[in-house]
């Protein structure tokens, strides 16, 4: 049981948000073509060394979010992710270290467009929704033993250099061994701006300068029917980025700074959270 309380708290903070065409830790509502395809790889470091207690325990964590993204039609994007926690070092309040590596809980998601609006060159105006599950396939330190569904919206608004990216996304977290995690809340802002080229030329090659706020609220977990003091609670990340984009891959950065953390009971707070990413498209050739 210890464990997967471990795993809720590592594994709400450290998956992001699906990848899709703009966004570093915010989901978008921009079109994946037909039968077109992005892998993202991604790695993510937490560290955390606030402890409410005194206690001086120090977490540092690296997650390995590999996703793949797939366009089944013009409006419908399936989404498949699978973190894996490469290495995560906990030092205790008695100079003890655990270490530890395991894959984590599979999440499978569709986004639906209901509305697209393309209303000028390089401007757009779209809304989607967003539906899937976690699968209990992590190993218990990094997961948690339920199937839970996601719920969730995205909107996304370009004009020309400028883009706004807004996202929901609730987590329904089920009973299973009698034990419940929190349900989960992401809510994320994200604003892009293209650096360079100020207009395009023959090389679709772009800068692009990104600044987000990331949110997560987490419900108090439940095990054994009595709820877990240290568990749930809000935390609110400002996250400035960069992103390299050509026609081939996408490489992109993002600090992520607590802005505000309110969590129950003696949990550890984070100190920041940064993120590395890669994005190769491809096409699947199906038809």
């Amino acid at each position: 049981m210890r464990r997967w309380l471990a795993a809720a708290a590592l594994s709400a903070l450290l998956v992001p948000g699906v990848a899709a065409a703009q966004g570093i830790n915010t989901n978008v509502a921009l079109a994946v073509a037909e039968d077109e395809g992005i892998f993202r790889s991604q790695l993510r470091y937490r560290h955390s060394t606030d402890d409410p207690l005194g206690l001086s325990r120090e977490l540092d964590a690296l997650v390995a979010p590999q996703t793949l993204v797939y366009g089944v039609t013009p409006r419908l994007t399936a989404f498949a992710t699978l973190p894996v926690l490469a290495h995560r070092r906990l030092e205790g309040a008695n100079g003890r270290v655990n270490r530890d590596e395991a894959l984590g809980d599979f999440r499978l998601l569709g986004r639906y467009t209901f509305f697209a609006d393309d209303y000028a060159p390089l401007s757009t105006r779209r809304a989607a929704l967003l539906a899937g599950m976690k699968f209990p396939t992590g190993a218990d330190r990094f997961g948690t033993p339920s199937f839970d569904p996601i719920l969730g919206g995205v909107a996304t608004w370009a004009a020309n250099r400028h883009e706004l990216d807004l996202d929901a996304l609730y987590t329904i977290s089920t009973k299973r061994h009698d034990f419940e995690a929190g349900d989960a809340f992401r809510y994320d802002l994200a604003y892009r701006y293209r650096l360079w080229p100020e207009r395009f030329g023959r090389r679709l090659v772009q800068l692009n300068g990104v600044v987000e706020l990331n949110g997560l609220w987490r419900g108090r977990t439940r095990t054994g029917g009595r709820t877990v003091d240290a568990s749930g609670g809000n935390t609110l990340f400002v996250s400035p980025g960069v992103q390299f984009i050509t026609k081939n891959y996408i490489v992109e950065a993002s600090l992520q700074v607590p802005l505000w953390q309110d969590l129950d009971g003696p949990q550890l707070e984070d100190d920041f959270v940064a993120v590395l990413s890669v994005r190769l498209p491809f096409t699947v050739g199906l038809r």
